[in-house]
C-alpha cells in the first residue's frame, strides 16, 4: 500500500475527543498514513507526547504565534522550551507549529519575533525540521531564516502555504525549503495557488501534503470538520493538477517507525 504522510495535523486540538483521536488513528494505521501532529503551546505538547506512543504518529513541539506573548511573560521562558526539547529529544520530530502571524496580532510582534527567532536557533542546534505559520509576515519570516542559514542549512516547512508572491515563492525554492499544501489547494476560486503549485513543481520545489486538521476541510467536505486522513484528498487533487504521482521529492523527516 501505498504510503502518504499528513504533514501538518493537531491531534491534540480541543475539537477532537480522546476517541475521535483513537478512531482517526486506526483509519490512519490502516490507511498507511503517517501523522505529523503539531503542538502550539505546553498543553498541547503533553498531549501528543501521548499520542506519540501510536506507530503512525509523529510530533512537533512548538509555541504558534499567537500563544508567544502569553510564554515570553515568563523571564525563563527560553531555559524552559530548550529543556523540554532535551527531555524529548528521541519523541520530537519537528519544532512546531511556530512562526510570524502580523495579521491578527500586530501588537505581539516583538514577543512573536523574540520566540521564532529562538526556534529557529534550536531548530539548528538539535537537527529538528521547522513547521512554520506565517500570514502577512513571509518576508519578515523568509529574512530570519535566511540570516540562520548563512550559518548552518535550515531544514524549513511552510505550512499550508498560500502566498501567490513569486518573490517569495523563489527565495523558498532558492533556500530548497519546503512548500506544504493543505486543503485551500481543492477550493474553486484558488486558481491562483494552483499556478503556483505548477511553478514550484516545475522549478523542482519540495512540495509536501497537509491536512491542519481539524482545519481548513478539502472539497467535498468543506464547512465539516478536517481530518488527517482527508489527506489522501490533498494527495489525489496535486497528483490532477500536476498529472504525475511522483511530486513529492524528497520528505523532512526519516520515520523510524515505519
Amino acid at each position: 500500500m501505498i504510503p502518504y504522510f499528513d504533514l501538518h495535523c493537531h491531534l491534540a486540538d480541543e475539537q477532537y475527543t480522546p476517541e475521535e483521536v483513537k478512531n482517526i488513528l486506526d483509519i490512519c494505521q490502516k490507511e498507511n498514513i503517517t501523522v505529523c501532529s503539531m503542538s502550539t503551546n505546553f498543553e498541547d505538547f503533553e498531549i501528543n507526547l501521548k499520542y506519540s506512543e501510536h506507530p503512525n504518529v509523529l510530533v512537533g513541539f512548538g509555541i504558534h504565534p499567537y500563544e508567544a506573548h502569553k510564554i515570553h511573560k515568563n523571564p525563563k521562558w527560553q531555559e524552559q522550551i530548550q529543556k523540554t526539547i532535551e527531555e524529548h529529544q528521541q519523541k520530537i520530530k519537528f519544532l512546531g507549529e511556530v512562526g510570524l502571524d502580523f495579521y491578527k496580532t500586530k501588537d505581539t510582534l516583538y514577543q512573536q519575533i523574540e520566540v521564532f527567532e529562538y526556534f529557529v536557533y534550536l531548530s539548528q542546534k538539535y537537527n529538528l525540521p521547522l513547521s512554520i505559520h506565517t500570514r502577512s509576515a513571509e518576508k519578515e519570516v523568509c529574512d530570519i531564516l535566511a540570516k540562520y542559514q548563512k550559518q548552518k542549512k535550515l531544514t524549513a516547512i511552510f505550512h499550508c502555504f498560500t502566498s501567490t508572491e513569486k518573490d517569495i515563492v523563489k527565495i523558498i525554492l532558492e533556500n530548497e525549503w519546503y512548500f506544504g499544501f493543505g486543503g485551500i489547494i481543492t477550493f474553486k476560486k484558488s486558481t491562483e495557488l494552483i499556478e503556483i503549485l505548477k511553478y514550484v513543481y516545475n522549478n523542482g520545489g519540495n512540495i509536501l501534503c497537509e491536512t491542519d486538521s481539524p482545519y481548513i476541510t478539502p472539497e467535498p467536505y468543506r464547512g465539516k470538520k478536517n481530518y488527517p486522513y482527508f489527506v489522501k484528498i490533498i494527495y489525489q487533487k496535486i497528483e490532477k493538477i500536476l498529472n504525475t504521482s511522483n511530486f513529492i521529492r524528497t520528505l523532512p523527516v526519516r520515520n523510524e517507525k515505519l
